[in-house]
């Protein structure tokens, strides 16, 4: 102890320096040691927890007992439900995934995954809405052209002469 002070003394600012970087570097050691168990038991758990991960593949375009047999296979649990009637769905074939939840990517084996098709009915009920909107565009139209024409025929004078 003696010795480090007349080492600091003798050096000043810069004694005192030297003094202080083994006891600091002694404490960045015990320091990582302590938290180096935390570390690892950490990964370890990172690790167990992306084991237990498979990617999800995209079944959206193939024919819904295709992708259910493929997304089984992989250890998913897979519901097929009709799809909502949508005018999004007239392009799709008959008994087609149109949608899944969740979506591709990496998921639990095991995770249940819903495959959303297009049956007759579907297809149907698409096809009305199409005709509706339509029929609504078309109304919307004549409206606005009936209008027109009675706005043609009103005659504003402008000015006296």
């Amino acid at each position: 102890m003696a010795k480090k002070i007349k080492l600091r003394r003798s050096f000043g600012t810069l004694g005192k320096l030297f003094t202080i970087i083994p006891d600091t570097t002694e404490l960045i050691g015990k320091g990582m040691e302590n938290t180096r168990p935390i570390i690892e038991k950490y990964m370890d758990q990172r690790q167990k927890r992306l084991e237990g991960l498979k990617t999800i593949d995209d079944v959206i375009n193939l024919p819904v007992d295709d992708a259910e047999a493929h997304l089984e296979k992989q250890g998913f649990v897979v519901a097929t439900i009709p799809a909502k009637p949508n005018k999004k769905w007239l392009e799709a074939g008959l008994n087609e995934v149109v949608s899944m939840s969740p979506r591709a990517g990496k998921h639990k084996i095991g995770s249940l995954i819903k495959l959303y098709y297009v049956n007759l009915d579907v297809l149907e009920k698409s096809q009305s809405l199409l005709e509706e909107d339509n029929l609504k565009i078309v109304e919307r139209n004549q409206k606005i052209s009936d209008t027109l024409d009675t706005v043609k025929h009103i005659k504003i004078p402008f000015g006296k002469k």
